[in-house]
């Protein structure tokens, strides 16, 4: 039997402060008809600018994935929810915002999740569409360390992440996940966010990080992580990633069918990777 698009049955208002720019946002998800794909909307600004969740819209990847048009950026930081739709299969919705930044909430997408169960979830009479891989795709870069990305074609979608930090908070992690809603759930969508506290100072002179604290990040230092709270996971850091690319992904503008290994990869790897996902698809 075929699978059908999703939306969410009914419109779901939430509120919080953004991640990086630290502004408080409403955002209001909204359902959306057959083959309209994720829609952000700045209601606050002239015209109501409609910003499609899709890789041509990517405007930065400073520390977080944003989109725009026109050469402006215009919705900060939509990995996390767009990693929670791609994750429960939402095919289509409409996010009305009235700032630029979704709310960061406790730094996963687990927040996400709940709002979209609250509004439930509707099955479209529309088959559902796939990015299916006509043939192996592979990516590479050795900036700083080496970054491999590889995907070849499968009848599902199938992450294997894997992390390498000098330091003895994280070290070496790795996780290989077969994508489906309940696993996403349960696996993937409460792990955090994280930064080394080292960093903080640089990502306040850059303007980043102002929404940022202990309640939606993990923070780590040198011998110790600062949070009360404990880690989610043994090896949380690396689920998050996985999030991370999950959310990256959807900007494909469908769900993608791969198996995929990811190693030591970030949102500019994410996004240059579904670039060439796109370019081997041509022809």
């Amino acid at each position: 039997m075929d699978k059908k698009q999703k939306t969410i049955l009914k419109e779901v208002t939430i509120k919080g402060r953004g991640l990086h720019t630290g502004n408080m946002t409403k955002m209001a998800l909204k359902p959306a008809p057959a083959n309209s794909g994720i829609m952000f909307v700045r209601k606050d600004l002239p015209g109501h600018p409609v910003i499609p969740a899709l890789f041509g819209n990517v405007m930065s990847l400073l520390r977080g994935t944003t989109i725009g048009i026109n050469g402006t950026p215009m919705v900060y930081t939509v990995e996390h929810l767009l990693s929670a739709l791609n994750g429960l299969g939402i095919d289509n919705l409409e996010i009305i915002l009235d700032n630029n930044e979704p709310p960061i909430f406790d730094g996963s997408a687990r927040p996400f999740i709940d709002y979209i169960n609250k509004a439930g979830i509707l099955e479209l009479d529309a088959p559902k569409s796939y990015i299916v891989l006509k043939k192996p795709v592979s990516y590479m870069s050795d900036e700083k360390i080496r970054v491999e990305i590889t995907a070849v074609p499968s009848d599902d979608f199938k992450v294997d992440y894997s992390i390498e930090y000098d330091h003895p908070l994280i070290g070496t992690q790795r996780i290989e996940l077969l994508i489906t809603p309940e696993t996403f759930i349960n696996e993937i969508s409460s792990a955090r966010t994280f930064c080394f506290d080292y960093e903080i100072e640089t990502l306040h002179k850059n303007g980043l990080a102002k929404g940022g604290g202990l309640h939606n990040a993990v923070v780590v230092g040198m011998d110790k992580i600062h949070n009360l709270e404990k880690l989610r996971y043994d090896n949380e850091f690396v689920r998050h990633k996985l999030l991370d690319i999950i959310g990256d992904l959807y900007l494909l503008g469908k769900p993608l069918k791969a198996h995929l290994k990811v190693k030591c990869a970030g949102h500019k790897h994410h996004i240059n990777f579904v670039k060439i996902i796109m370019e081997s698809l041509k022809g």
